[in-house]
């Protein structure tokens, strides 16, 4: 890493936790895989990254089998994750990390880190994060931790957390810092069941997976819809709800907030289409449509709540060029072929004008950190 290039970042980001950054601004992130960041890095000159988003998981006793997208290149269906490519490709960038210890294959991967079975892994992946210092590094632990789909469960959820922030703490990596993200999901139901700790309608949803003020360094959330437009039935909570309930209560503890996850889902940027989250019925709908129906909200959404919002993680990947993401037209989720719900395309640089309106946001000198700012920045300092 050229650690003189890294310098010039760290004056933007207060020194200690929770890295904020500084003159009220956002740093905006770019992932979520080694392969969609270079594509945005080659097709996006004008944007010299900021921020990165990769992707790892603590699911084994042994760091090779645990971190194989640490230590080597991997693709699971979803693009190439390699730590070591992406980072040595953009020295300037700070890295965001999820960090995923679900239990949906019948494996209680927090127990185990729990009762210690994991500790070289947990020792190794501490280790690993420190290492990049003076790199700024956003820990995801147990990303989208109230998504039903993760199969977590409050108390070993918020029990890990606690563990791996005080890990943390013990080694002296001051330049990691822990992030609790909530799914903001509108739909706890499975089948006809309400699974009630996924659940945002009662009241004690966030503090029932909270782990604590003294080792949640910044809120976090996925904000993929801000309507109902990109459903095809009424979910029995509002995403929008939601949303602002979660930024209210980073509120009420003085927590920065992250967007950690955030796309268009279901529209194609490339093809100029829109269509459901749960159903592939691909319609019509052009470049400024797009923008108008989705990033102009989404802008609106972050600009209205910046007192709080301090970075935001944007996914910009060809979803259905994925295999782990396919689906195909007229497909429902949970079809062969669409396993995981209709995705699309959010490329920024697949479309002429949400290209060019893109750059055009990310670059007001007066909301977003900028890489210029960085460099008169460490020149002064």
């Amino acid at each position: 890493m050229n650690a003189i290039a890294m310098l010039m970042l760290i004056p933007c980001l207060t020194m200690a936790a929770p890295l904020l950054p500084q003159d009220d601004k956002i740093l905006l992130f770019v992932g979520q895989d080694s392969d969609t960041i270079a594509k945005y890095a080659e097709a996006m000159p004008e944007d010299p990254l900021e921020g990165v988003t990769l992707y790892a998981f603590l699911k084994h006793e042994h760091p090779e089998q645990s971190f194989p997208t640490l230590l080597n290149a991997i693709d699971f269906g979803s693009g190439t994750v390699n730590f070591g490519q992406t980072l040595s490709a953009h020295p300037n960038a700070a890295l965001a990390v999820g960090l995923a210890f679900d239990r949906c294959n019948d494996v209680d991967h927090a127990q185990r880190i729990l009762d210690g079975s994991y500790d070289t892994s947990v020792g190794f992946l501490v280790s690993y994060l420190k290492d990049l210092a003076p790199r700024p590094v956003f820990l995801r632990i147990g990303y989208e931790f109230d998504g039903l789909w993760n199969c977590y469960e409050p108390d070993s959820y918020t029990a890990v957390f606690r563990l791996l922030h005080q890990r943390l703490e013990q080694a002296g990596a001051d330049n990691v810092v822990t992030v609790w993200q909530s799914a903001a999901w509108p739909d706890p139901t499975e089948g006809d069941q309400v699974l009630t700790q996924y659940d945002h309608r009662r009241a004690e949803h966030l503090s029932q997976w909270y782990p604590g003020d003294d080792v949640v360094d910044w809120v976090s959330l996925s904000v993929f819809y801000r309507d109902l437009s990109q459903w095809d039935f009424v979910p029995p909570d509002h995403p929008a709800a939601i949303q602002e309930k979660i930024l209210a209560f980073a509120r009420e503890r003085d927590k920065p907030v992250m967007i950690a996850e955030a796309a268009p889902q279901a529209y194609r940027t490339g093809a100029q289409t829109r269509s459901y989250i749960h159903f592939n019925q691909q319609r019509p709908f052009s470049g400024q449509q797009i923008w108008d129906a989705w990033y102009q909200p989404f802008f609106d959404f972050i600009y209205a709540n910046q007192d709080v919002i301090r970075a935001v993680a944007y996914i910009n990947t060809h979803w259905e060029t994925q295999p782990m993401w396919r689906c195909d037209e007229g497909l429902r989720v949970g079809d062969q072929h669409c396993q995981q719900g209709n995705w699309g395309d959010s490329r920024v640089q697949a479309n002429p004008e949400i290209r060019q309106r893109w750059l055009e946001q990310i670059h007001n000198p007066a909301i977003w950190v900028q890489h210029e700012q960085l460099d008169r920045q460490g020149k002064q300092d």
